[in-house]
């Protein structure tokens, strides 16, 4: 049994660093859009920050899950977008690698 176990904590040590390595460089951002440009996105953070994301040409849209070259998010979509300093615009927070977003339901 002892050789099974130094095989699975071995293991998760190598498993679990790659698994961070993976995400990369990029950050998130998540929150509800309050203003929307043909460059850029104004949102809400969930912790009440207004951050300015510029779009670019690679740029990827997914509108409910599904990826669509020409979907913007409009005013009160919620948002996800990995986001990158690289390549940053002087007005602006962050640069949008992929942005994920969704009209939320209305209540009845």
């Amino acid at each position: 049994m002892k050789p099974f176990v130094r095989f699975l904590i071995i293991t998760s040590f190598l498993i679990i660093p790659s698994m961070a390595w993976g995400h990369g460089d990029a950050s998130h951002v998540m929150g509800t859009v309050t203003a929307m440009e043909v460059d850029h996105v104004v949102v809400k953070t969930t912790k009440g920050e207004s951050v300015s994301l510029a779009f670019q040409p690679e740029t990827i849209f997914q509108q409910n899950g599904i990826h669509k070259k020409d979907a913007r998010p409009l005013v009160g979509d919620r948002l996800v977008a990995e986001v990158t300093k690289k390549g940053l615009p002087q007005d602006r927070d962050w640069v949008a690698t992929e942005i994920t977003f969704a009209t939320p339901k209305k209540k009845p």
